[in-house]
């Protein structure tokens, strides 16, 4: 196209940048840079040099995203160089050739992302092995753990990724806040605990996972909480939207355990039925020793915890029967679930009076090391020291030394961040391993494997 056909839009384009005694390459620097400082992507330095040619010979029309970057990288108006511009002559041929240049780039921005497949694949199975371990390793350590796998999760977040990594990205860090929630419950800091558990049903749900394992942590810390009615209500929203795994097992056992708690033993049986039906099905493979598990010696210590809230001292013994049963034909062992069965039932030895049968359900316990008495555990020993202080106890000797051997052990637990294990209510309930040989050779054996009886 001849000089003096061109619209006047694009000799204000070449006037502009001849005043400037800048070159072609250096104006397309130029947009490049208005586009960095105002968060556009766009092409290569060369191909946005193309561009300039086109527009300053009015061959091709300038996009609304150029016109401001244009504005921006000459320090002027998009009227001062635009207004008085009219449809610019279309050559076809080029026109298309820009288009499928923007096409190009669009598609470049969308393939930008600061995670690969690999990180998701790492990060996927070191999640995985955290939950695996969480029955292995002292709440603290394991929780340092969690966080700062928590933090490299959240930081990829805050970047840049395709919506289908930030979906992936969001369901993995769902459930290490949830894992991270059961942990803090642990350490007694329910506060913290219930901040992360709504914030993980918050990723859930954007993500579109399943809110299961941030409902079930929510409902383990809303009944830490004493907030009785509302732990069932979670639990039971839990269970209706989880697939069918032990998750959802464990979430009918956690309804039905917050709702004895209630007082309300009819929807505490009919929650143990939807247990025990649930279990029965078809479910997707399990350890059995991650937070969301529940084997079959965990359904029995739910069912010994509704029984001992709703005074029935021969089920609660005879739930925990079941357990040793579980055990003794190879179901997982986990070290937290056969020390609250065994205080449970000793708790219900002491409610029938039979306090030698109370102590020796306590004796194998007691040799717990201090980094793994739980609260979970110890708050056990709580209920049953209030018990111990029933008037047709005074006088005791067994009582006495029952209860000597409570504030022995719960005072050399791991103590809590926000209170007393005194005060607290009663509760139920890497890629860590150990880091040395050493530190694994130290675990008592009752760690692994149940002391025989």
């Amino acid at each position: 196209m001849a000089e003096d056909d061109r619209p006047t839009w694009a000799a204000n384009l070449r006037r502009a940048r001849k005043d400037r005694r800048w070159s072609v390459e250096e104006m397309a620097r130029q947009l490049r840079r208005a586009s960095d400082d105002g968060g556009v992507s766009l092409p290569a330095v060369a191909e946005i040099a193309r561009y300039v040619r086109r527009w300053e010979r009015g061959t091709n029309a300038v996009s609304e995203r150029y016109r401001l970057l244009y504005a921006s990288a000459l320090s002027t108006t998009e009227e001062a160089l635009f207004t008085l511009a009219g449809p610019p002559p279309v050559d076809v041929p080029e026109h298309l050739d820009a288009l499928a240049d923007e096409a190009t780039s669009l598609a470049a921005w969308l393939e930008e992302t600061n995670v690969g497949r690999t990180t998701l694949d790492i990060l996927t199975e070191t999640s995985h092995r955290l939950a695996e371990s969480h029955s292995r390793v002292p709440p603290q350590l394991l929780l340092s753990e969690v966080v700062r796998v928590h933090r490299r999760t959240s930081a990829l977040l805050q970047g840049r990724q395709r919506l289908s990594q930030t979906r992936e990205l969001l369901r993995l860090d769902a459930s290490l806040l949830a894992h991270a929630c059961i942990l803090i419950g642990d350490l007694q800091d329910d506060l913290t605990a219930t901040t992360f558990a709504r914030t993980a049903r918050l990723l859930a749900d954007e993500a579109g996972a399943s809110a299961a394992p941030s409902l079930s942590a929510h409902a383990k810390t809303t009944r830490w909480r004493g907030r009785f009615q509302e732990s069932a209500d979670l639990a039971r929203q839990g269970w209706e939207c989880s697939p069918r795994t032990q998750l959802r097992v464990l979430l009918a056992c956690q309804e039905a355990n917050a709702a004895a708690l209630a007082g309300d033993a009819v929807r505490a049986r009919r929650a143990l039925a939807n247990a025990e039906d649930a279990a029965t099905g078809p479910l997707d493979d399990d350890s059995g020793v991650s937070p969301w598990s529940c084997t079959r010696p965990r359904r029995a210590l739910y069912a010994l915890s509704v029984a001992l809230h709703t005074a029935d001292p021969e089920a609660a013994l005879r739930a925990a029967a079941l357990a040793d049963e579980g055990w003794a034909a190879g179901e997982p062992y986990v070290y937290a679930t056969w020390a609250q069965v065994r205080f449970g039932a000793a708790i219900a030895h002491v409610m029938l009076s039979d306090l030698e049968r109370a102590a020796a359900e306590m004796v194998p316990v007691l040799a717990l090391p201090p980094e793994y008495r739980l609260s979970t555990i110890t708050n056990y020993l709580v209920h049953m020291d209030k018990r111990l202080n029933d008037p047709r106890f005074q006088g005791s000797g067994d009582a006495a030394a029952i209860r000597e051997q409570i504030r022995e052990f719960n005072t050399a637990a791991l103590p809590s961040p926000r209170r007393s294990l005194e005060s607290a209510p009663h509760r139920d309930a890497g890629p860590m391993e150990p880091q040395d040989d050493a530190a694994a050779g130290d675990r008592p054996d009752l760690l692994a494997r149940p002391p025989r009886r």
